[in-house]
């Protein structure tokens, strides 16, 4: 065989190679009772946080609340999310508490979950001892909309993915690029926490008034 034949042979094998492993770390395995389409469109994202300069695209900081949509604006019957921690995956979204799971659902995710992690200093060379978990949120996405997620307590250093159920299965994902890694985030108190501060803090005034006059 000619020698530039060759070497544009294995250019091209490079590039296939290339391919197929980013079809696979965007790929899904089924888990609890959920069926995944494999080759599933990376279109679900979890939205917040700035650019991470790592695989996993961003880190959330200074708030504890983000969205999920999906980038082309179809919608979806059920929103999960699935948690990769260097902690126990402790904390809830929206309310809930994480399922643990003994693997990650995404295929080919944990390498570059891993590397993330180390980059960002949140665990130290090799980072492999990781806790999985999901939340099935049990709500839906409108076309063209977007779901609020409030997380409280869930550990710095995880990263969080979005998948989406359509007529039953995981049709859409969140691939590396696009995922979230929760960092120092500062509590934002949900409407309810607010309305009963803002009610003690009256109570609390008019005591106070009432000491002062007596």
């Amino acid at each position: 065989m000619h020698p530039r034949f060759l070497k544009h042979g294995l250019t091209l094998l490079s590039v296939l190679l290339i391919f197929t492993a980013l079809g696979l770390a965007d790929t899904c395995n089924n888990f609890a009772t959920y069926t995944c389409a494999h080759g599933a469109p990376n279109v679900a994202r979890p939205m917040g946080g700035a650019a991470s300069g790592q695989s996993i695209g961003f880190i959330l900081t200074g708030t504890n609340q983000f969205s999920v949509v999906t980038t082309n604006g179809v919608s979806a019957d059920d929103v999960i999310l699935i948690g990769a921690s260097v902690s126990p995956l402790t904390g809830t979204v929206n309310g809930m508490s994480f399922t643990s799971l003994s693997s990650f659902p995404e295929g080919g995710a944990l390498g570059a979950i891993s590397d993330s992690l180390e980059g960002l200093g949140f665990c130290s060379s090799p980072c492999h001892s990781l806790s999985y978990g999901y939340v099935d949120l049990q709500s839906a996405l409108a076309t063209g909309g977007s779901l609020k997620v409030i997380e409280q307590g869930v550990p710095v250093g995880t990263a969080l993915y979005a998948m989406l159920i359509v007529n039953g299965n995981v049709k859409f994902i969140t691939p590396n690029s696009e995922a979230l890694i929760v960092g120092n985030t500062a509590t934002v108190a949900e409407p309810g926490t607010m309305t009963l501060l803002s009610t003690g803090l009256v109570g609390l005034g008019a005591l106070v008034r009432r000491v002062i006059r007596g």
